[in-house]
């Protein structure tokens, strides 16, 4: 289904919405604030506290209030990734049984969330955080 990877851990500024992801509008607020061109954007979900963040990617010298957005962190760590590709409804239709298909492959880590990597418009990259003692098993 895809690779397993170690990514490093990355600052982030974020808007919040809860509920499930599908409803929510922290991307559209978040580009309200923030360039699309030259910025990574990033999303998490905790599905224990139905908090969905849309992130962007802070540079060297930038902080959150840069745009006037709380800061967070990224977790590095081990991950198994699976890229989407294609019209964007349709993969946003395939997130949730992608990440499902992981788990059912990998042992989740439930320390960290999972992240989706929006890498352009036709391309999301999920990264399911894994322990790493199922990394390579």
């Amino acid at each position: 289904m895809g690779a397993v990877v170690l990514l490093p851990a990355r600052r982030v500024a974020y808007r919040t919405s809860f509920g499930h992801p599908s409803s929510s509008d922290a991307f559209a607020r978040l580009e309200q604030v923030v360039p699309l061109k030259g910025n990574r954007f990033y999303a998490t979900y905790d599905a224990s506290t139905q908090e969905y963040r849309a992130c962007v990617a802070l540079k060297d010298g930038e902080t959150g209030s840069t745009y006037g957005l709380p800061e967070g962190l990224l977790s590095g760590g081990t991950y198994a990734s699976a890229r989407l590709q294609g019209d964007f409804a349709e993969i946003v239709r395939n997130i949730a049984p992608t990440f499902e298909r992981l788990r059912e492959q990998h042992k989740r880590d439930p320390r960290r969330l999972s992240i989706e990597y929006y890498k352009r418009q036709t391309e999301v990259i999920l990264y399911l955080p894994i322990d790493d003692a199922s990394a390579f098993g």
